[in-house]
């Protein structure tokens, strides 16, 4: 009897071992999945990434923002942005104040998205502002400096210059009132004046996103000590201004060589049609 005793013993102990040996390897592989994307990713595997990193967001991981801000960067990279776009929005929501989140911001209102009423919610969230009197006291302290000049004026020597765009000779709206065989005859320079406007374009599309690179840390991503929330946002919508008066040019620069671009790509046209015996 004691012995069917200590039988029954050994098996109940080794039923117990065993479910938690299952239990174990449940919440590693869980843990491997936020692992393994963000290893994934670091090798350029975005596939992969985004395979493992969907089961963290689906998982234990969904409430944790750098899964999805790595999920995010995945889709971009695969040129997913819409689906993009929704992870960042998660992200910025789950970490309004974390170390990327400035990122998260700026592709958002890259994308044409406001993240400030995409956070409203979690902003709401956040602890309630301490009383003004505390807060005076803090102030006394450490108190919270906007961006001045000479930390602008040192950001925008780093920037790289707007690419120069010049007017072809002759205009190609003069071009393109000759004759048939007047337009025939200029195929091949027609032909180098697009091919030239394009490299303008492609290069002004890469300072953009540059310049971009380089402003998106000036934005504040998170708060200083003893600064509220209001404060914060303010400081941060600063920031942005003045980030968006550095920016604009060179959006400004995309814009005049992308016009630039579709007049010579135009004229193109209406000279090969020349060459093939159309009249435009």
């Amino acid at each position: 009897m004691r012995s069917i005793h200590l039988l029954w013993l050994c098996a109940l102990i080794a039923s117990a071992v065993a479910c938690v040996a299952q239990v174990s390897a449940a919440e590693i592989a869980q843990s491997d999945f936020l692992a393994r994307g963000i290893s994934s990713y670091n090798r350029k595997d975005y596939a992969g990434a985004q395979q493992y990193l969907l089961k963290a967001v689906n998982g234990e991981f969904k409430n944790v923002a750098v899964a999805h801000y790595y999920l995010a960067n995945s889709l971009m990279q695969a040129s997913k942005t819409n689906a993009a776009l929704d992870e960042y929005e998660r992200c910025y929501n789950l970490a309004p104040f974390s170390s990327f989140s400035g990122y998260c911001r700026m592709m958002l209102i890259r994308h044409g998205k406001n993240p400030d009423a995409v956070n409203k919610t979690a902003l709401e969230k956040q602890p309630r502002e301490q009383p003004k009197e505390q807060l005076k006291e803090k102030q006394t302290v450490v108190e919270s400096k906007p961006a001045t000049d000479p930390e602008l004026a040192k950001l925008s020597s780093r920037l790289p210059r707007p690419v120069v765009i010049t007017k072809e000779s002759p205009p190609a709206s003069d071009i393109l009132a000759g004759n048939i065989n007047y337009r025939s005859g200029f195929l091949g320079e027609a032909e180098i004046r697009k091919n030239r406007a394009f490299e303008k374009v492609e290069q002004a599309r890469q300072n953009l996103t540059r310049a971009e690179s380089l402003t998106h840390s000036f934005v504040p991503s998170a708060k200083s000590f003893g600064e509220s929330d209001e404060e914060f946002r303010n400081r941060r919508a600063d920031a942005e201004k003045s980030v968006t008066s550095l920016l604009d040019p060179f959006r400004e620069n995309v814009k005049e060589a992308e016009t630039a671009f579709q007049n010579e790509s135009a004229l193109f046209e209406s000279c090969l049609n020349a060459s093939r015996g159309f009249q435009y």
